[in-house]
């Protein structure tokens, strides 16, 4: 993905901070908190330079955290029935760090969005029903 040495910068250092917040918390909470950052800033840079690539970075970003903010939330409310996966937040920070290496090189971010909407729908009644099929729904 093409972007300007600033955007380009500015949305790597956002994903650095991101990624080092995320880690720091365990509390699932506060990940997903951190996590909506992304879509934010992101956001904030097509509107600055337009580029159709970050448009779809965006919806991506921002649906997968309204995914994640809702099953995380119905989890402490005591909603078990679709389990937060393990590794989930693992998987999460080795894709953001595939699309940091990514913009950082110049490559197109979509395999490893595509693979975070994966993982995501993990998350869902019907991804976590196909996984417990045996449906391979989410790999890295």
């Amino acid at each position: 993905m093409k972007l300007s040495k600033g955007l380009k910068e500015t949305l790597l250092n956002e994903i650095e901070i991101v990624r080092e917040k995320m880690n720091q918390e365990k509390d699932p909470r506060k990940k997903t908190f951190y996590y909506s950052a992304l879509y934010a800033i992101v956001e904030r840079l097509y509107n600055l330079e337009y580029n159709p690539h970050l448009i779809f970075m965006h919806m991506i970003f921002n649906i997968s955290y309204s995914t994640m903010n809702a099953r995380i939330n119905a989890i402490a409310s005591g909603d078990v029935i679709v389990p937060l996966p393990n590794d989930f937040f693992d998987n999460l920070d080795k894709l953001l760090e595939r699309i940091f290496l990514n913009i950082k090189n110049d490559e197109d971010t979509y395999l490893a969005l595509e693979k975070i909407s994966n993982l995501v729908y993990l998350l869902s009644g019907n991804g976590y029903y196909l996984s417990q099929k045996g449906v391979k729904v989410f790999s890295l």
